[in-house]
């Protein structure tokens, strides 16, 4: 969509602490797929746990975690702004 303005982003982590997101502007959605190792990824109170080659979809405009589950673990990012 035109009025939509994506910001892309290449994800390197290991595990430990989660990284907790504060939430961005109103209506913005994040896309995630993992690369590489396993994460837990989505919204603060609900996240998912991914491995490679999986997709998860949330709102970024409420609290969010990415938390490595394994070393090296990578994936790429999608933040759509309306």
């Amino acid at each position: 969509m035109p009025e939509q303005r994506p910001d892309i982003y290449r994800i390197a982590v290991q595990p430990g602490e989660a990284r907790a997101s504060e939430p961005h502007m109103s209506g913005t959605t994040e896309h995630v797929v993992l690369s590489t190792g396993r994460a837990l990824v989505g919204p603060a109170g609900e996240p998912v746990e991914l491995g490679p080659g999986d997709y998860v979809t949330y709102p970024g405009d409420t609290p969010h975690v990415f938390r490595a589950l394994e070393p090296d673990t990578t994936a790429v990012m999608v933040m759509e702004h309306v």
